[in-house]
């Protein structure tokens, strides 16, 4: 049993116009099979890219996210040692620790810190290259 054809009027004009390009004659019916064959692989093709696209998309943002997270952590980790470094400084006492600290500070933390920062910046070319 065949399905009825929908009223003209609820196709779109592109489709009117496709329709028209294909079917200007009746000789042109004969080619019918051969088209739908033809949209209905297109339309399969059409499907797998799609498929293909939504997980791509979902590999990135995945990746993204754990960017991301990774960017969150080592941003909190610096905030809390600038956060040190700002507090040792304002609390130096009168014994000479302060003056220990703030030496343990430059001499180690802080370019333990920078290359932290230097290789969050290698990272994230490396994301970007990808």
């Amino acid at each position: 049993m065949e399905s009825a054809l929908p009223p003209a009027s609820d196709l779109s004009p592109s489709i009117v116009s496709f329709l028209n390009e294909k079917f200007r004659t009746n000789d042109n019916l004969n080619g019918a099979p051969t088209l739908l064959s033809e949209l209905q692989t297109q339309c399969g093709d059409l499907d797998r890219t799609l498929i293909d696209l939504n997980r791509s998309l979902g590999s990135s943002h995945l990746a993204y996210a754990l960017f991301s997270d990774r960017v969150h952590g080592v941003l909190g980790h610096i905030n809390a040692q600038l956060t040190g470094l700002g507090s040792s400084t304002r609390s130096r006492s009168s014994d000479g620790e302060g003056k220990e600290r703030a030496e343990q500070i430059l001499g180690e933390e802080l370019p333990a810190l920078a290359k932290e920062v230097a290789g969050l910046s290698r990272f994230e070319h490396t994301q970007r290259q990808h």
